[in-house]
């Protein structure tokens, strides 16, 4: 059932596919390999070439599914397949595709404190959710993520659905080929090689199926390996306390060069950005900087780099530092009064002297710090390839003013 097996390392990929026109074999009851049933004494059946996991009623106190012997071999990985759901109104239910080692491994141990990808409906309710959530116990559910409400998924109607993984930690979800969600994975709960593969469950009420079944390793979005050779700009605000100038664009008052380091100040909530034309139409571009100098980072009021901005201001891309965490956000409205949409976050001690690194190329952006990749989102088309400024942004919020930046490079590929 291998459709491309390459070991070679570190190029080592693989490729395999099951449940499909090509690979039909006959009706299984329980299930044979490569699949095999995990987690719990539930059924787990092959029906016209269609997976089969019955109901929870089948085992109230027991998490049922079923788990494919073949994993990837890379860090970026992904799987799809299709999926038909059903379950009452009445009741919790939800159907879920855990990040696990694969059964054939030595020490599986089943699902608990691993993340699930969970098609999810609360009681009395005829919307569904997805939410990657952690089962502690059989009575203690964490969701780390939810989206909004989607009708559909629990009507006994095909989807098709795809997870990919980057980085062993970003994870995307897609129903129908549409990105509906993506979540950058905390250290605790990402994949690893031999813990890649996904184990399926069933907690609703009715018999879940899949078919046209695929687990391979993918060419990555995220292009960190860039080379930035060109510099468009460099300043390390080393001159005398006033109006940056020196060839910036400046949006929004209140900001200035404060012993050496560009700096919110004032008094006046908001948000202040200098940037500066890339000339780069191709979307690739980079900032680079050191963060702190006359104010330290903290928890109140972020500082940011900009990239793929408009020459209006009025859109673009932003990695939002504090000095516990970094977003990574698209802003519309205007970069002195900007409106975030988060992408991705993590939680990462930050600190003065600290170089933070914002990246992107086509629609994989990515944060450095000190050098080291530390969140990864997908843009997923929203900002265009056209928009070409870029540079830093202080902010000063409830009273609390952001970090200052030591030093600002503006870079592209060439």
């Amino acid at each position: 059932m291998s459709w491309l097996l390459r070991r070679h390392w570190p190029l080592a990929w693989a490729g395999w596919r099951d449940l499909d026109g090509a690979h039909s074999r006959p009706n299984e009851n329980p299930i044979q390999r490569p699949w095999k049933r995990v987690n719990s004494g539930r059924t787990v059946w092959l029906d016209s070439n269609v997976l089969k996991i019955q109901d929870y009623s089948e085992t109230p106190f027991e998490l049922g599914g079923v788990s494919y012997e073949k994993q990837p071999f890379t860090s970026n990985w992904g799987t799809d397949f299709d999926v038909n759901l059903d379950g009452n109104v009445i009741q919790q239910q939800f159907w879920g595709a855990a990040l696990t080692p694969s059964w054939a491994n030595v020490g599986f141990t089943g699902i608990v404190e691993r993340p699930i990808i969970a098609i999810y409906r609360d009681p009395l309710s005829a919307v569904n959710s997805v939410r990657i959530l952690v089962y502690h116990s059989v009575a203690s559910i964490e969701t780390l993520v939810s989206t909004a409400n989607f009708s559909g998924f629990m009507n006994r109607t095909w989807w098709h659905f795809r997870v990919l993984v980057d980085r062993d930690r970003l994870v995307r979800f897609y129903w129908n080929h549409i990105l509906v969600l993506q979540y950058w994975l905390p250290s605790a709960y990402k994949s690893s090689l031999g813990n890649r593969a996904l184990s399926f469950l069933n907690q609703t009420s009715a018999w879940s199926e899949q078919k046209n079944y695929r687990v391979f390793d993918h060419d990555s979005i995220f292009k960190t390996v860039t080379q930035w050779p060109h510099t468009v700009k460099f300043d390390d605000f080393n001159r005398t306390n006033g109006a940056v100038s020196n060839g910036w664009t400046q949006f929004g008052a209140n900001a200035a060069i404060v012993s050496n380091s560009w700096s919110t100040t004032g008094t006046t909530d908001g948000s202040r950005a200098i940037v500066v034309n890339t000339g780069a139409t191709n979307g690739a571009q980079r900032v680079e900087a050191t963060i702190g100098g006359n104010i330290a980072p903290n928890t109140g009021a972020d500082a940011s780099l900009v990239l793929r901005c408009n020459a209006a201001g009025t859109a673009g891309l932003m990695v939002n530092v504090y000095s516990t965490a970094v977003f990574i956000a698209r802003f519309t409205g205007s970069l002195d009064n900007p409106t975030m949409l988060d992408y991705t976050s993590t939680p990462i001690a930050i600190s003065s002297g600290m170089k933070i690194a914002f990246s992107i190329v086509g629609d994989g952006a990515w944060v450095e710090v000190n050098d080291v990749v530390v969140l990864l989102a997908d843009v997923n088309g929203h900002l265009p390839l056209t928009d070409s400024w870029a540079g830093v942004r202080v902010s000063r919020r409830s009273s609390t003013n952001s970090a200052s930046w030591n030093d600002a490079r503006v870079l592209t590929p060439s």
